[in-house]
């Protein structure tokens, strides 16, 4: 408890910095009868006052506060009548206080974070309490409800684990969402009977005609028999409600809300009748005691996230009037050995039983038209899968991460796609449409296919080669994503088209060979060009040490290099005019980077997350930058910006160009820096140096006035000592030439 009530504090001051100064506002302050200071705000035309927040995190309400009924300030006296949001808000030495009948409202988060709070009496003026207004008040033991009050707003007693019972006045129609979260030892609410919104038995809330039952208090310990004249259990009535180990639900429930039983972690099991036709969204989300589900055939649909983290779970039995499995329904029930797939379920949502480690086979009923995304990912321990015949619709990365899984056999009468050898092809076979990610050692793709569809390979990390065959002339994006042992490609004559992220995501790829006669790629030393060698489209992303570019290339392509992390150096020849968007993402192991005069264009993101890179060199042939270019690059300590008239950037996105400007040393040619001061982006460099060269001096070797001064190449690389060959250098901010 005490390191949740820490945690909790911790969230409070992050809170409180994230409130607005106008809700810490106030007119002025008085001191009560007392003698305690008591700040006001003017509301209503300025003919009332409420207490308000003091307004400094150095000076706040503390001990016993009464507050009075009006307050005179400036000759005028005021009624209080409002205590407002946040007035007392994380007054941890708060311990008593007395609120007047003059006040009528209880505003948001009023008292949220008075820890030291024991006991509260709302009198009978006070017609609404709002959100969260005594959220995490953890010593409130007694508090007592006026008969005015008509609404509770959400949250308000959240987290207030010493509160055991609370009575609910006739007068109030309103209880706001997840009214009584976190109240650990609360073991009943009790509803005045002459209440006609809200009733109660054995200290649980249901609504006057005891239809619905819509709270049961977080206390409840043990055993609970829901009434037979229940017909719905409300969204989040039992949420949270460690204590019950079993609950009886009667034939007379039809359906079970959002959230109903989440957290409910002492719960081991539960018998749904065959009255349910509807299990919400999160209903058993986190009951990790739950080992056995029987969903009867009365159910039509399983919600959201329904049985969601229940690593308890052993065996699911899903009802023949099933038609969806949501988004996540099983997601993570790591101990799910055995799940019986109803034979009216059309569909199994995205991440369905993502992660549900313990499943070593699934039969997938035909009735079943669509498999959503991932939504066997991570069944780590499957090792055979049976598509039925009405599957229409595989999702992206449906059984990735699938270790174990060796085989995925498709029912010869399904219309849309086949097997061979457990691999999943069109029905025609002229795609490989997704290759078990438990397939081992080499692979040769059949004959008649044409395409190698996207994501077809993901996660094959067994494969050692993959034997494309000349029939195939397109590769799609992510067909070899992380396939670790796959290192070397072979990319035949008859390939007229490879899609950008074809070989992404693949550390593990050191070399991309082209068959020489192909007429539309070629490849130099394992990296991919077009057959020109003018476009440099890949480089495979486990390359390793230094990368010179062949002088042939004019445009370095869209993600060449991204996730290169290995690679230490990249020689950029002068023929380059374009480094495409992301072409370096991610290439952590670059420590500087020198673009050449060539170049007039610098892609989005083109180096992104380079954080290894501490020096980048931009000449004045660059006319664009793009967005984020250099976002991330965290170890960039000098930028040299040989352009005399500063970039308009497009800074739009949230990680801007640059991403250090406190730190990084931005220099820029002689007689720039105010230019760049006050262009937008560019002024944000906290130090800007005017040291770059816009002249040449010619000098021959003979001269030695400038021995001992520092000398660099044309393109910023810093030499050790005067230069020896003849050329053109930058020295004292002015170009030279040595003859």
């Amino acid at each position: 408890m005490e390191a949740k009530q820490l945690k909790l504090t911790f969230l409070l001051a992050v809170l409180m910095s994230m409130v607005g100064a106008k809700a810490f506002a106030h007119d002025f302050a008085v001191k009560n009868a007392d003698g305690v200071t008591i700040y006001y705000g003017l509301i209503n035309n300025s003919t009332e006052v409420e207490v308000s927040h003091w307004g400094s995190s150095s000076s706040s309400y503390s001990g016993v506060v009464n507050i009075p009924e009006s307050v005179t300030y400036g000759g005028k006296t005021y009624p209080v009548t409002s205590i407002g949001d946040y007035a007392f808000y994380n007054c941890g030495g708060l311990t008593s206080v007395t609120i007047p009948n003059s006040v009528t409202s209880i505003g948001n988060r009023a008292f949220w974070g008075c820890s030291g709070l024991t006991s509260v009496t709302i009198p009978n003026s006070v017609t609404s309490i709002g959100s969260h207004a005594f959220g995490c008040c953890f010593k409130l033991t007694s508090v007592t409800i006026g008969n005015s009050v008509t609404s509770i707003g959400d949250e308000v007693f959240k987290n207030c684990s010493s509160l055991t019972s609370i009575t609910i006045p006739n007068s109030v129609t309103s209880i706001g969402k997840d009214a009584f979260n976190y109240c650990d030892n609360l073991t009943e609410i009790n509803v005045d009977e002459n209440n006609s919104t809200y009733s109660s038995i054995d200290g649980v809330v249901f609504n006057k005609s005891q239809t619905e039952l819509i709270l049961c208090p977080t206390g409840k310990q043990g055993a609970y028999t829901i009434p037979n004249s229940v017909t719905s259990i409300g969204d989040s009535a039992f949420w949270a409600c460690s204590g019950l180990t079993s609950v009886t639900i009667p034939n007379s429930v039809t359906s079970i809300g959002n959230r109903a039983f989440s957290s409910c972690r002492g719960l081991t099991s539960i018998d749904i009748p065959n009255s349910v036709t509807s299990i919400g969204e999160s209903a058993f989300r986190y009951c990790s005691g739950l080992t056995t589900m029987t969903i009867p055939n009365s159910v039509t649909s399983i919600g959201d996230y329904a049985f969601y983290y229940c690593r308890g779970l052993t065996s699911v039995t899903i009802g023949n009037s099933v038609t969806s499995i949501g988004y996540q329904a099983f997601c993570d029930c790591s101990g799910l050995t055995s799940v019986t797939i109803g034979n009216s379920v059309t569909s199994i949502g995205n991440w369905a039983f993502s992660g549900c480690s313990g499943l070593t086979s699934v039969t997938i009923p035909n009735s079943v038209t669509s498999i959503g995304e991932s939504a066997f990912g991570d069944c780590k321990g499957l090792t055979s899968v049976t598509i039925g015949n009405s599957v229409t619709s595989i999702g992206e990365s449906a059984f990735f991460g699938c270790s174990g899984l060796t085989e995925i056999n498709v029912d010869e009468n399904n219309s849309t796609y086949s097997s061979i050898d457990g691999v999943v092809f069109n029905k025609s076979q002229t795609e490989l449409v997704l290759c078990p990610t438990g397939k081992l050692g080499a692979y040769t793709i059949p004959n008649s296919v044409k395409i190698i569809g996207e994501n077809a390979f993901e996660g094959c990390t067994g494969l050692t080669s993959v034997t494309i065959p000349d029939s195939v002339t397109g590769i799609r994006d992510w067909a070899f994503a992380n396939c670790k042992n796959l290192t070397s490609i072979t990319i035949p004559y008859s390939v007229r088209s490879i899609f950008t992220r074809a070989f992404s995501n693949n550390s593990y790829l050191m070399e991309i060979n082209v068959d020489e006669s192909n007429t539309r790629y070629s490849s130099i030393d394992g990296v991919l060009f077009n057959k020109s060698q003018t476009n440099l489209i890949k480089c495979p992303e486990g390359r390793q040490g230094g990368y010179t570019i062949p002088n042939s290339v004019i445009n370095i392509e869209f993600e060449a290099f991204s996730r290169c992390m290995k690679l230490t150096s990249v020689t950029i020849p002068n023929s380059v005019t374009s480094i495409g968007g992301y072409a370096f993402m991610h290439c952590s192991g670059l420590t500087s980077v020198t673009i050449p005069n060539s170049v007039t264009r610098i892609g989005y993101y083109a180096f992104g997350n380079c954080d290894g890179l501490t020096s980048v060199t931009i000449p004045n042939s660059v006319t664009s930058i793009g967005g984020a270019a250099f976002s991330s690059c965290d170890g960039l300590a000098e930028i040299y910006c040989h352009i005399e008239e500063p970039l308009i950037l497009n800074d739009t996105n949230s990680n801007g160009t640059f991403s250090n400007t406190n730190t990084c040393t931005l220099h820029v040619p002689i007689g720039s820096k105010v230019k760049y001061q006050v262009a937008d982006v560019w002024k944000s460099f906290l130090n800007i140096v005017e040291d770059l060269p816009t002249g040449i001096v010619s000098i021959d070797n003979s001269q030695s006035t400038i021995d001992n001064d520092v000398w660099f190449t044309l393109s910023g690389v810093r030499l050790n000592g005067k230069p020896t060959k003849a050329g053109i250098y930058i020295v004292n901010g002015k170009k030279v030439v040595i003859k």
